[in-house]
């Protein structure tokens, strides 16, 4: 790109990004990344929503966390899918109060989350046998207007 006098935008990244995550080259994908924050152009939550899900489909849940991390020291709101994700991952590893404490920071952080985020978090919880945590977990999605469907409980 840059060798035919065309400079990188921000979507460009991405869209690099993107691709090498779903290659699985995250290791090219985090170098990409550094190049990109050393330039004029800073990630924006789409960035890092890219990054942090094929660090999560990889189980890189480090990676993952480190990065979470970045989105606020960088002045960013992550995103309710930032949120699932990173919810999402923790579930997978058996880190519930982490990704509890992750989906109560979100309403803090001013992110409310939505039917998925619930749904999200209620799986992780049945899959581990936390059923008097899931069912609190469907009343309070159910008291908040959401609705239960197949998908809340599988």
């Amino acid at each position: 790109m840059r060798s035919q006098g065309h400079q990188p935008n921000r979507i460009s990244f991405s869209i690099l990004l993107d691709g090498l995550c779903k290659q699985g080259n995250l290791d090219e994908a985090l170098a990409l990344f550094k190049v990109m924050e050393k330039s004029r152009l800073k990630p924006n939550i789409v960035t890092y929503n890219i990054l942090i899900d094929g660090l999560c489909r990889v189980g890189k849940l480090n990676d993952a966390k480190e990065l979470f991390s970045r989105i606020f020291e960088n002045g960013l709101r992550p995103s309710v899918y930032t949120y699932s994700a990173m919810i999402k991952v923790f579930c997978n590893e058996g880190l519930l109060h982490d990704a509890y404490k992750i989906f109560r920071g979100m309403e803090e952080a001013g992110c409310l989350p939505n039917g998925c985020c619930y749904n999200v978090i209620i799986q992780g919880f049945l899959r581990h046998k936390e059923l008097a945590k899931a069912s609190q977990l469907i009343d309070e999605m159910v008291d908040k207007g959401f609705s239960v469907d197949a998908t809340t409980t599988n």
